[in-house]
């Protein structure tokens, strides 16, 4: 049966650029109506990106990269080009984020900033995902990895550790990957993002679900989905929801995982890729289920009101 994953997405913070700690060359800060346009436009940039509008946050960026290139800001500079390095790390434009990364690696470097070359290094990790080359991913991350735990930066070594988590488990390293996660784990729940554990138990459910130890993989999901739904986050409850009606399935508990299934489905309404694994995921059920509990599984689907899908099943299990 499928699962539904994570890792793609998670943005480690970018520098700040109200925050006089980040460096830049003496010499080269702008005035300060000018310097306030420059924070301006990426304080309506990030708007834009965390609203979805990758375009107006396109246009935004590349104002505060204009402005600062014109003052010779290489603060401002930095910033926009790790900005615009995300949002094509978001679109899937493999090649225009690597050019912006390591126009941002080379500004960082040339400022001494650190924390900047850390960032760079894990938007070269997520890049290296994205063309699915897990090892030099593994090795960005490592790279960045380094220089945050020299920092004292411990959000940012949460989002290192899950990442190098997932490329262990994508390359089929579990042990690997549950130690990685664990350490992701402890520093979420002491620094109490409920966000990122939700993610990080999520995955932990999927490396137990692998290893067949459906018991412990519930365990991770149930906890997954009681943070998502604290936080009204419908969508994270439904990928639980889902895997939990996957392993209820692989115990042979079909009429409990029927209705996760369901609950999964009402949760992917607006994420057709998520209703068409569900709705797999539910006929499997079906096929390998008793005919008593056939039956049962079948009048939950019409009491659903959901179409008749449920006749032949496109993709069998083997």
């Amino acid at each position: 049966m499928a699962a539904m994953g994570y890792g793609y997405g998670r943005f480690f913070p970018p520098m700040d650029p109200t925050n006089p700690a980040d460096p830049a060359v003496p010499g080269e800060r702008a005035g300060p109506d000018e310097e306030g346009a420059v924070d301006a436009y990426h304080e309506r940039g990030a708007i834009a990106a965390e609203r979805g509008d990758l375009a107006e946050a396109e246009q935004f960026y590349e104002k505060a990269l204009l402005l600062s290139e014109r003052l010779g800001d290489g603060r401002g500079m930095a910033l926009a080009y790790h900005q615009l390095g995300n949002l094509a790390l978001e679109r899937g434009d493999w090649t225009g984020a690597e050019r912006w990364c390591m126009r941002a690696l080379d500004a960082d470097q040339r400022l001494g900033n650190e924390r900047g070359v850390a960032l760079t290094h894990y938007q070269l990790g997520r890049l290296a995902q994205g063309r699915r080359d897990f090892n030099v991913a593994d090795h960005s991350y490592r790279q960045c990895l380094e220089l945050i735990e020299r920092l004292g930066d411990e959000h940012g070594a949460a989002l290192t550790y899950y990442q190098l988590g997932f490329c262990a488990q994508e390359q089929h390293d579990l042990s690997a990957a549950e130690r990685w996660y664990d350490r992701a784990r402890e520093l979420e729940e002491k620094l109490g993002e409920e966000h990122g554990a939700s993610l990080t138990y999520y995955q932990l459910g999927l490396v137990a679900q692998e290893r067949h130890d459906f018991e412990a993989a519930e365990g991770w999901y149930r906890k997954a989905l009681e943070v998502n739904e604290k936080l009204g986050d419908e969508h994270a409850a439904a990928s639980a929801y889902g895997q939990l009606g996957v392993v209820a399935a692989l115990q042979q508990r079909f009429g409990e995982a029927g209705r996760w299934l369901l609950k999964a489905l009402a949760g992917f309404q607006n994420d057709p890729e998520g209703i068409e694994m569900t709705t797999r995921n539910f006929i499997r059920c079906v096929c390998l289920a008793p005919l008593d509990d056939q039956r049962q599984l079948r009048d939950l689907w019409k009491a659903a009101s959901l179409p008749t899908l449920l006749e032949n099943d496109p993709d069998p299990p083997a």
